[in-house]
């Protein structure tokens, strides 16, 4: 029973990790990004947050040089 439980709260902490992911990655593939977050719970978020961040700084300089 026990291991029940564990792997119960296991599978919750997946699934939110894997929307959480899906959160930080909007505009994207919702699936896509889904299924990333469920093959890799939370190595995922830093992924989305770092393709997020480039994305950030790269419109940043491209609105540079456009001034």
């Amino acid at each position: 029973m026990p291991d029940l439980i564990l792997l119960s709260i296991c599978v919750v902490i997946t699934l939110l990790s894997a929307l959480l992911t899906t959160y930080i990655a909007q505009g994207r593939p919702f699936w896509r990004w889904f299924i990333i977050g469920l093959v890799l719970p939370y190595v995922s978020i830093f992924i989305a947050m770092i393709v997020v961040y480039r994305e950030h700084k790269a419109e940043e300089r491209e609105a540079a040089r456009r001034s």
